[in-house]
Formats: structure tokens, C-alpha cells, sequence
């Protein structure tokens, strides 16, 4: 398929989605003479982001040179909605990385679904939302819609929500299979969702308009590879919202049960847990400091038993909470040992549309850490400091940089696995410059 093909199609493909999304509106219409208020909107993103990175999720070696790239992410959606009877989204999206197809292009870019949904209002307090879908909870600690990545998340589920002035809660379950099955049921999640099946549920009570409390259990069923086996991870929690004009505060509690990995209960036992605390004051209009601290329990790297004391932050937007150069519970590992991250936070708003953030890490390991020759390491792992700056240009546009460095210590060697042999570049940063062009276009609406 050539280009001019593909754009085709693809224009095609979106004009049609919204005459059936429009069509099916009147449909809904024709049976309820009733009501009247219908609204169909389109929305694109357009979001290049380039990147220096010189030690990013790792340290970077003396003999590595850093990765330079401009990556792009692009959306074009569709949400319909009719009273509070039914809503609708649908969003495509292309990622690409500038350069990485021919200039004249013989096949076409991969066109993934992002998110393809619809909500219907059951009956006064009651909705059902199904398909593909963000999961976006409390402070996003663990699920979350990962929108820093380009790829974001999403998960294909069905949820069941109740909803009245004071108290919110929400039911969600998945079943995932790799294709269409006439007999069978194993799942590999090598390149799908990570889990077998899911179930949550999550509610959250508005005590006062300062004060909230919300609560989330949810199990994670995995399959194993080698022999089909099953296994459920159990992860419990609850939150303390603070709000007022001057304050801003959370207080955070999760714990772990079940197995973990594909191992008999008899030989595992799983106990992890984390706790975190965070608050922030607005010191003025201009100017709003905040502190915090995240404990996640780790394994030692001299227990050699079946316990499980690692916590697994499962599906949330760990980029936002653990430093930016995400060194932690992204995309490398750091030998399962945990994390105590402590902050500090100041924020710098000269106008309405512009923001400086400025947020200090100090990284610390909960555990004992073994350095190549088997003795105890110190347990400070380093110190990182982020930077941020932000700027919306116009309506549906934004202007985002960024600067971050890590000062590592040697036991950060340690837990990434870097051999004594190999010597880190004395600089360890990361760079970044991007621009949001998301507008939205209101292609039909019609009130009572």
C-alpha cells in the first residue's frame, strides 16, 4: 500500500466512523423523541517530542554515545454523546520516529485503535462503559493512563459505575485471549495486555469539599508460558484527599497478597507494601512548594527465599512519581530491592499560561544491597533533579521542555547491573523539547 493509498483509506475509514457514530445518534434519537441534546466532536493531536538522551532509565557508559531522536505521536479521534444516555469515543493513533521511513514510502505506518468505547446510562445513578479504554484513578500511583509515553495505556474491559452527589464507585473486569479461539484458552502476554484476566473496584467518598476518601482492590490473574499455570497478585489500598486554597495533600497505603509468580502457596509467601505521603502550599499565587515521600518495599539482594517482599506498582504513571530520568519501575529494572524516594517541590506561575517546576529526588534503597564481591553496599542510590517548563501558546496548543541529572552513587551500579569493569560518563542527563497541538473541532450539536 503506498502513501497516497494509505492516507486515502485512512480519511475513509474516519469519514465512515462518523456517519455510523452520527447514524447510530439518530437511531437513538428515533426512540427517544424526548430528548434532544446531541453532540458530535473531532479532535486530532499532533505531539513531537525531541529527546538527548545520556542516561535515561540506565546509567551510560563511557564508551556509549548518547541517543538523539525526534518522536511524534498522532491522534485523530471521534466522541459522540446524546443526553445521558449514551457516549461514544474512538481514537486512532500512528507513532512514529522522524526518519525511520523511506522518504518515498512503499508500505504504510502501523494504525493502531487506542481507544474505542461507549458509555450507556442504565438507569438514574447506574452507566455501563465497555471496550477499549484509559483507566485513570485517584493520583494514577496504580492505574493510570501513562500519557508521557507516546503509546500510552489502555485496556480493553468493561465497567460498571455508580455515581451520585457524595460517593463514586466503579467495577471493571477483563478477559484477554491473543486471537479468535474454537478451543483452548492460554494467553501469551509477550506482546499483549500483561495480565490474563483483571477485576477492580474502586470508590471514593467526598466527605467535605476539603476532605475524600477513595479505596481500590483489584486482582491481576497471569498465565505462565511453560505450563499454563495460573497465578493472582492481590493488591489492596486506600487515599486521604486534602484540599483547599492553600493546601494540597495525599496520603497513599497499599499492600500485596496471593502469588506473585507461578510457584504453589506452600512456598511463597507475598507481603510487599507502600505507603506515601505528599503535600503542597501555595505560597502565593506565583508560588507553591511542596515535599513528599514514597516507601516501596524491596527484596534484599542477600534473601534467597521464596518470599515475595517486592512491591509491584502494577499500571500506574510511575514517569510522574519517581523521578523523570525514570530510573525505577519503567523500563529498567533495578534488581527488585524497592525504593524510598523522598522530594521536595517548587513551582513558579509568572502568568496564567506558564508554568517552572523545578522538583528534587533523593533515592534511597529499603533493603540491603550486595555489591560484586558479595559485601554490603551503601543504600543511597543518588540524587535527581528535574526541571520543567511549560507554555500554552493558544488554545489546543502547548509548548513543553524539560532538563534532568542524576548524580549517582556507586551502589546505583549495583542494582542496574553495571559490572565494575564498565565506567559510567561523569554526566548522566536527559533533555527534552516537545509541542501539543490538540485541537477539537465540534462537528454537530443539536439542543433541546
Amino acid at each position: 500500500m503506498n502513501r497516497e493509498s494509505f492516507k486515502t483509506k485512512f480519511t475513509k475509514w474516519i469519514l465512515t466512523a462518523a456517519v455510523l457514530i452520527a447514524g447510530f445518534g439518530q437511531s437513538i434519537n428515533a426512540q427517544n423523541t424526548e430528548t434532544a441534546n446531541e453532540e458530535l466532536k473531532l479532535t486530532f493531536q499532533v505531539r513531537p517530542r525531541c529527546e538527548v538522551r545520556n542516561g535515561l532509565y540506565t546509567p551510560i557508559l563511557i564508551t556509549q554515545q548518547p541517543g538523539i531522536f525526534v518522536s511524534q505521536r498522532n491522534r485523530i479521534g471521534l466522541n459522540y454523546s446524546k443526553d445521558n444516555l449514551i457516549t461514544v469515543g474512538l481514537t486512532m493513533q500512528v507513532i512514529n520516529v522522524w526518519g525511520n521511513d523511506a522518504q518515498v514510502q512503499q508500505t504504510a505506518n502501523t494504525v493502531s485503535l487506542f481507544e474505542a468505547w461507549a458509555q450507556l446510562q442504565v438507569c438514574k445513578n447506574w452507566s455501563l462503559k465497555t471496550g477499549r479504554q484509559i483507566f485513570n484513578y485517584d493520583d494514577e500511583r496504580i492505574l493510570g493512563p501513562l500519557d508521557w509515553n507516546n503509546a500510552a495505556r489502555k485496556h480493553d474491559a468493561a465497567l460498571l459505575r455508580f455515581t451520585n452527589k457524595k460517593f463514586k464507585a466503579d467495577v471493571a473486569g477483563a478477559y484477554n485471549q491473543n486471537t479468535e479461539r474454537v478451543n483452548g484458552n492460554f494467553y501469551n502476554d509477550t506482546l499483549s495486555q500483561p495480565y490474563k484476566y483483571m477485576q477492580f473496584l474502586w470508590m471514593k467518598y467526598e466527605l467535605t469539599k476539603s476532605i475524600s476518601f477513595s479505596a481500590l482492590a483489584i486482582n491481576i490473574g497471569k498465565q505462565n508460558r511453560s505450563d499454563s499455570l495460573f497465578s493472582n497478585l492481590q493488591t489492596a489500598g486506600a487515599n486521604v484527599f486534602f484540599k483547599n486554597d492553600k493546601v494540597n495533600a495525599t496520603a497513599s497505603f497499599y499492600y500485596q497478597t496471593g502469588l506473585a509468580e507461578f510457584k504453589s502457596k506452600k512456598s511463597q509467601t507475598t507481603n510487599p507494601w507502600m505507603a506515601s505521603l505528599y503535600g503542597t502550599y501555595n505560597i502565593s499565587k506565583k508560588f507553591t512548594a511542596g515535599i513528599g515521600t514514597d516507601y516501596l518495599t524491596g527484596k534484599a539482594m542477600d534473601d534467597s527465599t521464596n518470599t515475595v517482599t517486592n512491591f509491584n506498582p502494577l499500571y500506574g504513571t510511575h514517569h510522574k512519581f519517581y523521578g523523570h530520568m525514570d530510573y525505577f519501575y519503567v523500563a529498567s529494572g533495578h534488581k527488585n530491592t524497592g525504593l524510598w524516594d523522598s522530594y521536595l517541590n517548587a513551582a513558579y506561575k509568572p502568568t496564567a499560561t506558564m508554568t517552572v517546576q523545578l522538583i528534587v529526588h533523593h533515592f534511597i534503597s529499603p533493603v540491603t544491597i550486595l555489591d560484586f564481591s558479595g559485601k554490603s553496599a551503601n543504600t543511597n542510590l543518588g540524587n535527581e533533579a528535574d526541571v520543567v517548563f511549560q507554555k500554552q501558546i493558544k488554545s489546543g496548543v502547548k509548548i513543553m521542555c524539560g532538563y534532568s541529572q542524576m548524580f549517582a552513587t556507586t551502589s546505583m551500579k549495583y542494582v542496574k547491573g553495571i559490572p565494575d569493569t564498565k565506567t559510567i560518563r561523569p554526566l548522566q542527563c536527559w533533555a527534552w523539547a516537545s509541542i501539543n497541538i490538540n485541537p477539537e473541532v465540534l462537528l454537530f450539536k443539536k439542543s433541546n
